[in-house]
């Protein structure tokens, strides 16, 4: 009876990480990764306009369900010139950066750690389009969600330990 008990306690804490681990949406319900099939999915696409005459940052969370990794060659934004990639002080183009998304993996952008810099501020009107460019030739092409300067982007957490 010990055994039995034992691995009924086992099975609980595995059951409950699962559940933990499971991406979740901003409403909280769970998001399967496995809809995104076999290819590269732009979960999350947010620019935050700057304050004061400061440039617009543009965040992405990208997940990648294929085999392969990814390479990020371009990044376009309507409204805007190229932007820049910001990371951990450096200051990169999208191709210099080398932005790699390792496959069965995601690339999350987040304040002070990788971003994308557009070249002006940004006039929170309108609908915009971001557009993401592939190493294999795909494009990705998806609407931006606008904030406002100091406003915050899309929350995106998979679970404990997933902090932003």
């Amino acid at each position: 009876m010990p055994n039995q008990a034992c691995l009924l306690s086992l099975f609980s804490i595995l059951t409950a990480s699962a559940a933990i681990a499971a991406p979740m949406s901003a409403g909280g319900a769970i998001v399967p990764h496995e809809a995104v099939l076999s290819g590269l999915a732009i979960e999350h696409a947010d620019i935050v306009a700057g304050a004061d005459g400061a440039p617009a940052r543009a965040y992405l969370t990208l997940y990648n369900a294929g085999t392969a990794d990814k390479r990020i060659l371009d990044v376009s934004v309507d409204g805007f010139g190229a932007p820049m990639v910001k990371r951990q002080g450096e200051t990169l183009s999208v191709e210099d950066a080398f932005l790699v998304i390792p496959r069965q993996a995601e690339l999350f952008m987040a304040p002070g750690a990788l971003f994308l810099e557009l070249d002006e501020t940004l006039d929170v009107e309108g609908e915009r389009m971001i557009s993401v460019t592939l190493d294999d030739g795909s494009m990705l092409v998806v609407p931006v969600t606008l904030h406002p300067p100091g406003g915050v982007r899309t929350a995106h957490h998979h679970g404990i330990g997933d902090f932003e």
